[in-house]
């Protein structure tokens, strides 16, 4: 397996896990920059809305239904600790549980109420505002698995949506089971890689997902295949909001037999090279998805952003595509270096980065405008 390119967490593979191979814009010298892009261009709409959130009044809602749920529903529940850039302030109303029918009550309860809801997985790609989350933040806990086997006699591993993709992989590469070796680097659970697309090292849950099981509120339990799904690079219907605040609660993934030896040398030379490419400090994993046919990272360094800070964060200066948490760092200083990037890279390159990282709680309407490249450069 050759090097990995520095500035990129994964090899550019597949489509549905990569960009488009099309070229990148470059910008003569002489050329004042052009205004970015308006927003409604192409990527803005999954930078702009935390998808699993369905919009209602907030938490003026008052929670009367929720107060009436079987299952506890907590209230102020600060966020930071669900969230791996360890940033963000509390859910008005917070409810976890494997219990799928409690979880789609409480999601109705809440609209009855009037509130928001977020969807939380790992909360490994995800900066939620100081502020917090004004209304209903669900998070499924059912974490179990078991292996399976198609009609062909092929594995397949049935995981339910909260279990770690990463221990996962390792558990199933210790019994022989390949295929998702390039997961076991990549923080967070099997639900958000399902809405996210998540991928490394060329491979993407796209690639592997037979179906996935969701449960609705308002059409009860349904199973969708990986072309419902409508995947693109770091992108699913699920995570446009296409189809409401529905949980994930299982996917199917397809494997193959593998020996245990290449299969876990598989998982630690993968691991060896992120660990030489990306910071272990905390962070929300890539900021930005790769353009067609270059590297954010790239780019950033390019723009001289290495090593850059606002308050407590800083661009990392290991891999400049991370906005790493030495331990200080509010969810508005990482806000403010991700908009830094977007203006220092538009300006050198021509090239409008879209965040892959989504944002989520009471940002203000210019807040993801500016991410969108509807308002003009901050400087």
């Amino acid at each position: 397996m050759g090097p990995l390119d520095p500035h990129s967490p994964m090899h550019l593979t597949s489509l549905r896990c990569a960009g488009s191979p099309r070229g990148v814009r470059s910008q003569e010298s002489e050329a004042p920059p052009p205004s970015p892009p308006r927003r409604g261009g192409e990527g803005s709409r999954s930078v702009i809305s935390p998808s699993p959130a369905r919009r209602g009044r907030g938490a003026g809602g008052g929670g009367f239904a929720l107060s009436r749920l079987p299952v506890e529903v907590q209230r102020d529940v600060p966020l930071s600790r669900y969230t791996s850039l360890r940033v963000g302030g509390p859910a008005a109303y917070f409810v976890a549980s494997d219990d799928v029918e409690a979880l789609t009550l409480a999601i109705a309860a809440a609209a009855e109420d009037g509130l928001d809801v977020l969807l939380l997985g790992g909360g490994s790609n995800l900066l939620v505002a100081d502020d917090g989350f004004p209304g209903l933040v669900v998070k499924f806990t059912g974490a179990n698995f078991a292996i399976e086997s198609d009609d062909a006699g092929n594995p397949l591993v049935r995981a339910a949506a909260g279990a770690s993709l990463s221990n996962l992989a390792r558990r199933l590469a210790q019994a022989g089971l390949g295929g998702l070796e390039w997961a076991a680097t990549v923080p967070g659970v099997v639900g958000g890689a399902v809405v996210n697309n998540a991928g490394a090292f060329g491979g993407c849950i796209a690639d592997q997902l037979i179906d996935a099981e969701l449960a609705d509120p308002e059409r009860g339990i349904r199973t969708l295949t990986v072309d419902d799904l409508d995947y693109a690079y770091r992108t699913s219907v699920l995570k446009r909001g296409e189809l409401g605040p529905v949980i994930v609660t299982s996917a199917r993934l397809r494997l193959r037999h593998e020996g245990t030896r290449d299969a876990t040398a598989r998982i630690a030379d993968f691991q060896a090279r992120r660990t030489a490419s990306q910071p272990r400090q905390l962070s929300a994993g890539s900021i930005f998805a790769n353009p067609p046919g270059d590297y954010a990272g790239r780019l950033i360094e390019a723009a001289g952003l290495k090593g850059s800070q606002c308050g407590g964060a800083e661009i990392s200066d290991q891999h400049a595509n991370f906005i790493v948490n030495p331990g200080r760092a509010t969810a508005r200083d990482v806000y403010t270096l991700i908009r830094r990037a977007q203006d220092a890279v538009w300006a050198s390159a021509g090239i409008w980065l879209h965040p892959e990282v989504q944002l989520a709680g009471a940002w203000g309407a210019a807040d993801l405008a500016a991410l969108a490249g509807s308002v003009g450069t901050t400087g």
